[in-house]
């Protein structure tokens, strides 16, 4: 039975549905990721989990406990928000020990809960500041310890790391993942940033248009996506038309290069085949290759990525630097090798 049941959840505001027979199922201490573009539907999700949004359709069950029409406070939810909201007129143990305290919790126990959680974000020493004293990434921290605190069920964050700089965004959102399994809580986390969906997440719920396109670990949705719409967002991809020369026997030719994909092709004169920069390998000595002119050479450090014509198709694929051999000239023809199994056949 799993700890966190929504079942074919709707929601329209007015005559226009934002979430669509929406269906997910979480088990305890599981963190999920909702991941889309602006406007999918993934924050309103979140906001009817938590009791901010009631469902026009659908169910919400924790523990097996129906709470589809109950009270944000009669859910044991916690709750992380993008901008923080801390109480500025109270000190960071205060706004850590708030929840506890509205709870009726005896004084006696919130002061060794709020100094338990101070230690758990590392800021111990800095329980009397109040929230302008602090940096972003310490009053996130502040935000986390608060939601935390009075032990909830269910762990809510509404991109939490998106108003902080690229390096403070890693260096919490690894925190946030170490905090997470060391309480083992379920926690749902909404982000429209592939890489943080991809490295802290158990599964990832894929949205687009207020439906889940795809549900997944982060391994298989990125490497076995569904749809084309989750092919195309998550991550890199160079989608090509390859004529079908035998679709039963998975026969197509690529940019003048005859290819044998692995499985049987759907009917019609062409297919669309996805095949990320990294599947690439530029002279491969085996397997087939194709050939490209190259257009633009982008150096980043450690990998080269690269941008090509592929018999009027462009294409771009990465190679890492080395002292030894300079990437390739800007008009310079070159054989790309690929592995065929690395070829996706792109869907609707």
């Amino acid at each position: 039975m799993s700890y966190l049941t929504l079942s074919h959840l709707e929601k329209s505001f007015g005559p226009a549905r934002v979430v669509k027979d929406f269906n997910l199922t979480v088990d305890q201490g599981e963190f999920i990721s909702l991941l889309g573009p602006s406007g999918c539907g993934k924050t309103t999700v979140l906001r009817m989990v938590a009791g901010f949004e009631l469902p026009t359709a659908g169910g919400i069950t924790i523990e097996g406990r129906d709470v589809t029409r109950l009270k944000p406070n009669q859910r044991n939810i916690g709750m992380v928000f993008q901008a923080y909201a801390l109480f500025p007129n109270l000190t960071v143990a205060q706004n850590v020990g708030f929840g506890l305290k509205v709870q009726g919790a005896p004084k006696a126990s919130i002061k060794p809960r709020v100094a338990e959680m101070l230690s758990l974000i590392g800021l111990s020493d800095l329980g009397n500041r109040y929230p302008f004293q602090l940096s972003g990434g310490q009053q996130q921290r502040v935000a986390l310890a608060r939601a935390l605190a009075p032990k909830p069920s269910v762990l809510l964050l509404d991109e939490p790391l998106s108003a902080l700089d690229a390096k403070v965004r890693v260096s919490l959102r690894n925190e946030i993942r170490q905090i997470q399994r060391e309480l083992g809580i379920t926690t749902i986390f909404v982000t429209h940033d592939q890489e943080e969906a991809l490295s802290m997440s158990d599964r990832v719920v894929v949205m687009h248009e207020g439906i889940a396109d795809q549900v997944g670990t982060p391994f298989d949705i990125y490497n076995r996506p569904a749809t084309r719409f989750v092919a195309g967002f998550v991550g890199t991809l160079n989608t090509l038309e390859a004529k079908v020369l035998d679709a039963a026997a998975g026969k197509v030719t690529l940019g003048g290069t005859e290819i044998t994909l692995p499985a049987p092709l759907p009917a019609g004169p062409t297919v669309t085949l996805g095949l990320r920069p990294e599947a690439i390998r530029l002279s491969a000595a085996t397997g087939p290759q194709l050939r490209a002119t190259i257009k633009d050479v982008d150096f980043l450090g450690s990998v080269i990525r690269l941008r090509a014509d592929l018999a009027g198709q462009p294409i771009a694929f990465d190679t890492f630097n080395t002292t030894r051999v300079a990437p390739p000239k800007v008009g310079e023809t070159v054989a790309l090798g690929l592995d065929t199994a690395d070829l996706l056949v792109i869907g609707a």
